[in-house]
């Protein structure tokens, strides 16, 4: 009778620990997959308030007045480029917003806005980049200086 008993209580053991087993499987799979939800939704969070943020930026650029879309670069489309470049805005092509520009798009900077330059702004703006700032990139311009999207 001893012995069935033994039998008995080491089955008991037996199975009491593979239920502790299964029930720590199971908190274990419980606990990943909840830890995997909130890395999701910091996840989501942060890239809707990257999202904001951008929203934010591209509307602080865009111009109160909208461009005329004419293809002649005068001083409203220089004070928006100069704006939208965060330099001084006196509506004067110089070299501080020329910089700031080259700078932008990943130039030499060296405040000359010369062909190199020019063809970076077009290449930027995506038009033929001859190298010529004529209406259609001064129009490309002004819409993307419109739309906040420099």
């Amino acid at each position: 009778m001893a012995k069935i008993d033994d039998d008995d209580a080491a089955k008991q053991a037996r199975s009491d620990a593979a239920r502790k087993a299964g029930i720590q499987a199971r908190n274990e799979k419980a606990f990943e997959e909840a830890k995997a939800a909130r890395a999701e939704k910091a996840e989501a969070e942060e890239k809707a308030e990257v999202a904001a943020e951008k929203k934010d930026a591209a509307d602080s650029v865009k111009p109160r007045t909208p461009l005329e879309i004419d293809g002649e670069w005068g001083h409203r489309t220089t004070n928006a480029l100069q704006k939208a470049l965060g330099v001084e805005i006196d509506g004067v092509f110089g070299p501080a917003t020329t910089k700031a520009l080259q700078k932008k798009l990943g130039v030499t900077v060296d405040g000359v806005f010369g062909p190199q330059s020019k063809k970076a702004l077009q290449k930027h703006l995506g038009v033929e980049a001859d190298g010529e700032v004529g209406p259609k990139t001064v129009t490309a311009l002004q819409k993307r200086l419109n739309a906040g999207t420099l």
